[in-house]
């Protein structure tokens, strides 16, 4: 049976609020004789204190809930882990839960990590929340929420937007001025995120150089390696396009070995650009040229508002918007 703080003051000769105090760090009235003692007797009877049941009462876990739609995602997964490093700076530990882009497992994850007492929560989510009062002014049961979420919810703490737009269309641009004049678009299904910049520059890029807009050169796939692999088949198959602009890297990776297994020659033949440019662009060869999100930035704003939430969970906050980037060398 664990032993506890009341023994442990017991067998110091001291009153269990001194060993409570010395505990917390809070024994600077305390002489040294008496501070080693405790801890002598701490040390021998190998004592652990309850720190999680003390957390809930005081409504300090130093926790952050972290709900994603899916671990292998690129994009939370590359943002969460720079949202850890900085946290982790600041004493926070997260935990992280998988909602597989269900709203209803989302709300259980929620009610779940309330009950653990976390401070804060950071919600990925493809599902809209602005008529849903569950999580109100910002908060669920109390507890700050901060949605990532591309812009899709106005969050009480402002929203972490991208200018998507911008990046795909110098990426277009740059596949246009290399004398590619039918080039296919790769782009989500809108089963789980329906990515409209993206989609929106291509179509503006080849109307203002006066290219036709296929409709067979546009397909609609998970954003997935098969999805990719299926799309780009079906494109190399049915159309004379040059290049592919793919509105994932997932897409990319499964369009090279579409082109592989048809024969053409990658950068020759087909030339593919993806978008997102995490590790995973530096490890195929060719090289995965990507239009590039921040995710260090990214990551840094989202642990920013989270912390400033539970520090100050009645102020409202700006938004924040970032800007991805294409380079093709």
């Amino acid at each position: 049976m664990a032993i506890t703080i009341k023994e442990i003051a017991r067998l110091a000769g001291v009153s269990v609020t001194t060993v409570s105090q010395i505990l917390n760090q809070k024994g600077g009235r305390f002489s040294e004789a008496t501070k080693q003692r405790v801890l002598t007797v701490i040390e021998e009877q190998n004592y652990s204190p309850n720190y999680f049941a003390s957390n809930i009462i005081a409504k300090k876990s130093k926790t952050i809930g972290v709900i994603v739609p899916d671990f292998s995602e690129q994009f939370a997964s590359a943002i969460v882990r720079e949202i850890k490093r900085h946290l982790e700076e600041q004493g926070y530990y997260l935990i992280i839960c998988e909602s597989d882009h269900e709203f209803e497992k989302e709300q259980v994850l929620l009610e779940q990590l309330a009950k653990i007492a976390v401070e804060g929560i950071i919600l990925f989510t493809p599902n809209l929340y602005d008529q849903d009062q569950r999580i109100h002014k910002g908060r669920y049961q109390e507890i700050p929420v901060v949605f990532a979420d591309r812009g899709l919810n106005e969050g009480y703490y402002g929203t972490v937007k991208i200018d998507e737009f911008s990046g795909v269309y110098r990426a277009l641009e740059w596949l246009i001025g290399e004398g590619h004049r039918r080039i296919g678009l790769l782009m989500d299904d809108a089963e789980h995120y329906h990515l409209a910049e993206r989609f929106d520059a291509y179509r503006q890029a080849l109307q203002d150089h006066q290219l036709i807009i296929e409709e067979t050169h546009i397909k609609q796939m998970p954003l997935t390696i098969e999805g990719g692999y299926k799309g780009a088949t079906e494109l190399l198959r049915e159309t004379e396009v040059s290049a592919i602009f793919c509105c994932d890297d997932m897409l990319a990776i499964g369009c090279y070995q579409a082109v592989f297994d048809s024969g053409r020659m990658l950068d020759q033949e087909i030339t593919v650009v993806g978008f997102d440019g995490g590790e995973v662009t530096q490890i195929v060869r060719p090289k995965i040229r990507s239009v590039r999100q921040p995710y260090k930035e990214l990551g840094n704003a989202y642990a920013d508002k989270i912390r400033m939430a539970i520090q100050q969970p009645d102020r409202q906050m700006d938004d924040r918007l970032f800007h991805v980037s294409f380079d093709p060398e």
